[in-house]
């Protein structure tokens, strides 16, 4: 095996990873929300900040993980995605919405990020 494919493969498993990762940390989060509504917010409202963090951390990473793949050459990033992915990277502030949709702010102001769109671009790397 060739060093190219040994670096290619190196990135797709932590891809997959980093994808598992914003998936579980995601569906924690849907979890909180829907335990909201039977336990008292103060209970659980440090886990789900604790929780948002992470999300914002996780697709960070994601994102500069995707955005090495694209500058060896692995991947093609659609503008779209890469759009979505500097707002992410380059954000200050990050608010989650219960439809997939992540809001981030940064110096541009408040930018809409599809979850769902990038975890499926993502996705469809592997």
């Amino acid at each position: 095996m060739d060093n190219r494919q040994l670096k290619k493969d190196c990135y797709l498993d932590l891809l997959d990873d980093a994808i598992v990762d914003v998936e579980a940390i995601y569906n924690q989060l849907n979890r909180l929300a829907a335990n909201n509504q039977t336990i008292d917010e103060k209970v659980i409202k440090k886990d789900k900040i604790k929780t948002k963090y992470q999300l914002e951390l996780s697709l960070a990473s994601l994102c500069i993980l995707l955005r090495k793949m694209a500058e060896n050459m692995f991947i093609q990033l659609p503008a779209e995605i890469r759009k979505d992915m500097n707002s992410i990277i380059h954000s200050n502030r990050f608010e989650f919405d219960d439809q997939d949709i992540i809001y981030v702010y940064s110096q541009k102001g408040k930018e809409e990020v599809s979850l769902k769109g990038l975890l499926l671009f993502a996705r469809s790397v592997l």
